[in-house]
Order: C-alpha cells, then structure tokens, then sequence
C-alpha cells in the first residue's frame, strides 16, 4: 500500500517579499490603515489606488517607480 504524503510535499511554497522601494517616500502612502498607525509601506493600500484596486505588481513586487509618485515632504 502507498502511505499518504504530507500535504507540503505538494504545494507549492513562495518566498518572494514584496519590494515596495518607491512607497516608502511616498506622499500618498497610508500611516494608518484600520484605526492602526504603519510603520513600513509594505502594504498593498495606497491613497491613489483606492479598493478593490491594488498597485501595480511591478511596483509592489518588484521595486519599480509608480507614475503617481511624489516625495512626501
């Protein structure tokens, strides 16, 4: 009989960090999020796009400039 493999074995794992470089001087980045002050800007809301629109995948994932940024004074 075959023995039943674990469920890991299976699936597929990412290790991939999001990489929002250009968020992180934005003007348009969130301080709060839910009632709850945000340190770091590797979250997907943004004051330019708005739910259930995201950033872009490049900018989130990847590093790249946003057409939207503007340096936050």
């Amino acid at each position: 009989m075959s023995e039943k493999r674990p469920r890991w074995e299976s699936e597929m794992w990412n290790t991939v960090q999001p990489n929002p470089k250009t968020c992180e001087t934005c003007l348009f980045r969130p301080t709060e999020y839910n009632g709850l002050k945000l340190d770091r800007a590797n979250t997907d809301t943004c004051g330019v796009f708005e739910d259930p629109e995201t950033k872009p995948d490049d900018v989130y994932w990847d590093g790249a400039k946003c057409e939207y940024y503007e340096k936050a004074l």
